[in-house]
């Protein structure tokens, strides 16, 4: 299926990397969770790639979550362009930490920031805030694998792209701590020196992979 992202000011809302497209793929893995008629949450939504994309494939109810107010607006803008139901989408503007769902989500997606601060990264708009995480990289990392039990349904999976700079062992433990199972579903391999993007698929306790 073709769709079409755009991102009207690229200083406010990131457009797609090819990391971000790269998760795109492990959705056709053959490991991936079905997509049609779940309720799914997109974690750091920006353009709404993941919520075009989890619409397109057959997604009941899509939650787009981003810190970034810009990225509301763009995301329906690009559901709306794209020509699906606008009203299976809700956009939220809230940090993760701060977030309370109404009910649990069967599938959580999320390509978070990954770049550990640094004064070349600082900008003005949102465009440092979907490409830096402080705590050395690894702060939404750490706030998802906290928020788990909050927001995965039973049976539910959580998709994460995770970046080499960021400790992967790290987070595999902490969620292996509390119950849950996970795989490799992708293996994505960036020119940016020492990074490597892994795709990973992480089960509840029913171990759903």
């Amino acid at each position: 299926m073709r769709l079409r992202l755009a991102v009207e000011d690229p200083a406010e809302v990131l457009f797609p990397t090819d990391c971000g497209l790269s998760l795109i793929t492990a959705l056709n893995d053959d490991d991936a969770p079905g997509l049609k008629g779940v309720n799914a949450l997109d974690i750091g939504a920006g353009s709404g790639l993941y919520s075009v994309a989890l619409l397109a494939a057959g997604a009941e109810r899509v939650t787009a979550l981003d810190i970034n107010p810009a990225s509301a607006a763009q995301t329906v803008a690009n559901v709306v362009t794209n020509e699906l139901e606008a009203t299976r989408l809700t956009c939220v503007t809230s940090p993760l930490e701060k977030y309370t769902p109404v009910e649990k989500f069967y599938l959580v997606i999320t390509n978070p920031p990954h770049l550990p601060y640094d004064p070349s990264y600082a900008r003005d708009g949102g465009l440092e805030t979907a490409l830096v995480a402080r705590r050395v990289g690894r702060a939404v990392y750490d706030s998802v694998v906290e928020r788990m039990d909050t927001l995965l349904a039973p049976g539910g999976t959580l998709l994460i792209a995770h970046s080499s700079l960021a400790y992967i062992p790290r987070t595999a433990t902490e969620l292996t701590a509390r119950g849950y199972e996970s795989d490799t579903l992708e293996v994505f391999e960036m020119d940016i020196r020492g990074n490597v993007k892994v795709v990973t698929g992480v089960t509840d306790r029913a171990g759903r992979l």
